[in-house]
C-alpha cells in the first residue's frame, strides 16, 4: 500500500506524515493487499481565522477497480484525518464484502 500525503495551507511536520502513516497503517492495514494507493489530502479552509475548517480528504485505490472516497473535518488536522481514515476503512470493507457475497451468490447460481 502506497500513501501519498499533499498539504495545502497545512505545514506537512515530519510528525504529521508519521501519524498520518501509522493510522491508515491501523484503518486499512488488514485490507493491505487489496488496497493499492492511498492519496491524502490536507487542507486549511478558513487558513488563520480558525473554527472547525481543518479538512481530510482520502482516496484510496481498491483492485481490481473501485475508487473510494472519504472526508473529514475537524478543528485540527489530526482529528480530521482519524475521522477520514474511519470513513475510508468502513468503505473499503463494505466494498470487499458487497464483491465477496456477489461473487457467493453467483456461484450458487451457477451450481444448480
Amino acid at each position: 500500500m502506497r500513501i501519498q500525503v499533499f498539504a495545502r495551507n497545512v505545514t506537512l511536520a515530519p510528525s504529521l506524515a508519521e501519524f498520518i502513516e501509522r493510522r491508515l497503517q491501523f484503518a486499512l492495514g488488514r485490507f493491505s493487499s487489496r488496497v493499492n494507493e492511498v492519496m491524502v489530502r490536507l487542507d486549511d479552509l478558513n487558513g488563520p481565522r480558525g473554527g472547525v475548517d481543518q479538512q481530510c480528504r482520502i482516496d484510496a485505490s481498491v483492485l481490481p477497480s473501485a475508487h473510494k472516497t472519504a472526508a473529514g473535518k475537524g478543528a485540527s488536522i489530526h482529528a480530521a484525518v482519524c475521522q477520514a481514515a474511519d470513513r475510508i476503512a468502513r468503505a473499503v470493507r463494505k466494498d470487499l464484502t458487497r464483491r465477496r457475497t456477489c461473487r457467493v451468490r453467483a456461484g450458487r447460481r451457477a451450481g444448480m
